[in-house]
């Protein structure tokens, strides 16, 4: 099944590539994604942790953040390619049997995304997608006699089938709502995204939107075993060259 939605969502964005021209308009966007975490995190033997912080409580601890969008529209097909990349860092103080330690956690996270799709009507796309995900987890335990190191990766592939509907209105304004469902490496994941632009030149607009992804997923048991079932919700604010 995966082999034949990976050779149809290829299919897919190989025929918009091929039919691009002049009826085709492109988009690029650089964005930020102020988002909070809800749900449950556990790795390797360390006992699964609920987790619940809001991007205010995730901010002092963003090393950097990058992320960035294309897309290109036909009268029948559209593209779509996302990348975004997150980077979390946290260094503590302790006391372990009256020692002092110091301890050292990071995150890195990406997020890949490839879709295509076709424009069964002016204002309505029917989308076939994929989201790559990698998550680097590491752990540093710093003693005066000692240090102790741990890490966690993992990477998988989720399919998606989606739709998304899109409109303006007035002479600068324009807005649209996505939505997705799939599995994959993942039991069970979706996105959703509400968004509202405004375009203040022929070629640039600037973007704000709510998005929420949802990933359900498990790897293998053992010393490198993630579990990550984690919603990830906030809002979006991008710039954005048309051409």
């Amino acid at each position: 099944m995966r082999r034949i939605l990976a050779i149809a969502l290829v299919a897919v964005i190989f025929s918009s590539a091929a039919h691009a021209g002049d009826e085709w308009s492109q988009e690029l966007g650089l964005y930020g994604w102020l988002a909070g975490l809800e749900g449950t995190i556990g790795m390797g033997d360390v006992a699964e942790q609920d987790v619940s912080a809001t991007f205010d409580d995730l901010a002092g601890y963003v090393d950097f953040a990058m992320a960035g969008h294309y897309e290109a529209r036909g009268p029948k097909s559209v593209f779509l390619a996302d990348i975004s990349y997150t980077g979390l860092g946290s260094d503590r103080d302790a006391e372990v049997h009256d020692q002092p330690v110091t301890v050292k956690t990071d995150l890195d996270q990406w997020i890949i995304e490839l879709a295509g799709g076709f424009r069964v009507a002016p204002k309505f796309d029917v989308l076939i997608a994929t989201r790559y995900y990698i998550l680097d987890t590491g752990a540093t335990f710093s003693s005066v006699d000692e240090e102790q190191s741990g890490s966690v990766s993992q990477s998988w592939l989720d399919f998606f089938l989606g739709a998304r509907y899109h409109t303006t209105f007035g002479s600068k304004w324009f807005a649209s709502i996505r939505g997705d469902i799939g599995t994959g490496g993942s039991d069970f994941a979706w996105f959703g995204q509400v968004e509202l632009g405004y375009k203040f030149s022929e070629h640039w607009g600037a973007v704000a939107a709510w998005r929420v992804l949802s990933i359900d997923y498990q790897g293998d048991e053992g010393a490198s075993y993630l579990r990550y079932d984690v919603t990830q919700s906030g809002l979006g604010l991008g710039l954005g060259y048309q051409f």
